[in-house]
């Protein structure tokens, strides 16, 4: 039988709650590859995106930090070993602060914010250095032929879960990229081997999402969309297009391929000048007929909410920015919105 939403949707859920293996990957510049190479279970800490868990995190925290950080913040569990990259100070705060809560201090690279090859090179240190550092931490060593494996079972991964993108509604491909950040990749390869996928695209407006990363707790959000008359047609966020979107070279040095890829993928808005995030995001427009932009950004995330004027400009096409927390996912503020920017757009 195929694989239907409502198990998709149930299987994220409880892959929340379970937690499960004692190392977080925070961030996408942090190839997960590497720390399986390890022969270590990593999941990609997703903030759950729910009231309690930002309420919580905003405890640990303050009210000015991000709703994303706060609500990751709050979820966060005791006797893990975080691994990070700086991509923005509350980033790096939230780190640390997670690395107190759990009892160990948090491993944090630096992920360079320009495209050169210089800043490529220092990427490339960045990794030897978190390899030393997991070498160190958990008395095992890295093996080329065990990096390999894991590049070659994660690219896998990534090819099939772009294979099913123009089959899935937007919500369920979202589900979909979030049940491969929270599950080994054994674990995400065998489900994708075992379980057939029906087709659950909707009709409705083509448009790109694009802002904060969704978390689970967002998918209520993808859902309103789509029942307003929308097909979420492209998602530039980091729980998106972007998280599958390349592929590591399997040939030659692995650390070397993997730095590479991982530096050049599609890149974050953070990149600076990040006129690249921007020629990807109208290139995936165009190829799919995307008619408008959605703009989501978290309440207290400086880097989306200042960049939605110049976004509008670039991207070019009818725009809606919306600034939330995750107390109003689908609250009637947000529902007026959303259906007033549909009927506009008849």
């Amino acid at each position: 039988m195929p694989t239907s939403p409502s198990t998709l949707r149930d299987l994220v859920i409880r892959a929340v709650q379970a937690g499960g293996g004692k190392i977080r990957s925070v961030c996408s510049a942090v190839p997960r590859e590497l720390v399986e190479g390890f022969g270590l279970d990593v999941r990609r800490m997703l903030a759950p995106g729910t009231v309690a868990s930002e309420s919580h995190g905003e405890s640990l925290s303050s009210p000015s930090v991000c709703a994303w950080c706060k609500s990751a913040l709050g979820s966060a569990e005791a006797g893990l070993l975080w691994v990070g990259a700086a991509t923005c100070d509350q980033m790096r705060r939230s780190l640390e602060l997670a690395g107190r809560k759990s009892g160990s201090a948090a491993i944090v690279i630096h992920a360079p914010k320009t495209r050169t090859p210089e800043a490529e090179e220092l990427y490339r240190d960045e990794l030897v250095w978190l390899a030393g550092e997991l070498e160190r931490r958990t008395g095992r060593r890295l093996e080329p032929d065990s990096l390999r494996r894991s590049i070659r079972t994660r690219n896998a991964i990534r090819s099939k879960v772009r294979s099913l993108r123009s089959t899935l509604s937007g919500s369920d491909f979202v589900a979909l990229v979030h049940l491969d950040a929270m599950l080994p990749a054994a674990e995400m390869a065998a489900f994708l081997e075992s379980h057939a996928f029906g087709h659950s695209s909707r009709p409705g407006l083509p448009v790109v999402v694009a802002g904060s990363p969704l978390a689970p707790g967002d998918l209520r959000w993808l859902d309103l969309l789509e029942s307003s008359g929308f097909s979420l047609v492209a998602d530039v966020t980091c729980t998106g297009d972007r998280a599958v979107d390349f592929d590591v070279d399997e040939h030659g040095e692995p650390l070397e391929a993997l730095s590479h890829a991982y530096h050049r993928r599609p890149p974050c808005i953070f990149i600076r000048p990040n006129d690249e995030f921007y020629d990807y995001a109208n290139d995936l427009a165009r190829v799919r007929g995307a008619r408008a932009v959605i703009w989501r950004s978290v309440r207290g995330c400086d880097l989306y909410s200042l960049e939605s004027q110049r976004a509008e400009a670039r991207l070019g096409l009818q725009f809606l920015a919306l600034d939330m927390s995750y107390g109003d996912v689908d609250s009637p503020r947000v529902r007026t919105r959303v259906e007033a920017f549909a009927e506009s757009l008849r």
